[in-house]
């Protein structure tokens, strides 16, 4: 039974992680140039990292707006509720890399922040699947957090954008120092 679980739980994780890093990929791919090394790498390491920020200011909200579930239950009903929650996230990674694959679309920022609120809403409903009833609060506090991380999300994106080139640019400068070639001046 517990390896069970465990499987399960892992199955969760791999499927969150790799739905964040299709976003990243995404996210960060251009439109010139689909399969740029430097842009999938940024999009792949800022989807994860967004995608761990994201799930740990969800669990930490539902835990703090339902203090008497988790001294009751632990911890783990929050986490899994978050974890279950997360998989609304599969039919929107696999829009944004159709969209971005296969129809060349170059604007996706909308399935991002889709994706993000349903994903919140979602974990709330699965909570109160686990404690046996909704509560408006879990459903105000997840979509508090969702809101949130969209907005920084396509907020910090038209930032974020200017990353992959500047690393390209800079292991370029790097590649010619090593080379021999160095600045010719």
């Amino acid at each position: 039974m517990e390896k069970d679980r465990r499987t399960e739980k892992m199955g969760l994780n791999f499927v969150r992680r790799l739905c964040f890093i299709a976003i990243g990929i995404s996210a960060f791919s251009d439109s010139m140039e689909r399969l740029n090394p430097y842009n999938m790498m940024f999009g792949a390491l800022a989807g994860l990292l967004f995608g761990c920020l994201f799930r740990k200011f969800l669990g930490s909200f539902l835990s703090l707006f339902n203090g008497k579930f988790k001294r009751e239950n632990g911890k783990e009903p929050i986490r899994d509720a978050v974890d279950r929650g997360m998989l609304f996230l599969v039919p929107f990674a696999g829009m944004l890399l159709l969209a971005v694959y296969y129809l060349d679309w170059s604007e996706t920022r909308g399935f991002v922040a889709a994706g993000i609120m349903a994903v919140g809403t979602a974990a709330a409903i699965e909570l109160g699947k686990v404690k046996g009833k909704q509560e408006i609060r879990d459903i105000l506090a997840t979509s508090g957090i969702a809101f949130l991380f969209s907005f920084l999300w396509t907020l910090s994106y038209a930032y974020l954008a200017k990353a992959p080139s500047l690393l390209e640019g800079g292991f370029g400068l790097i590649r010619g120092f090593v080379s021999g070639g160095g600045i010719g001046l």
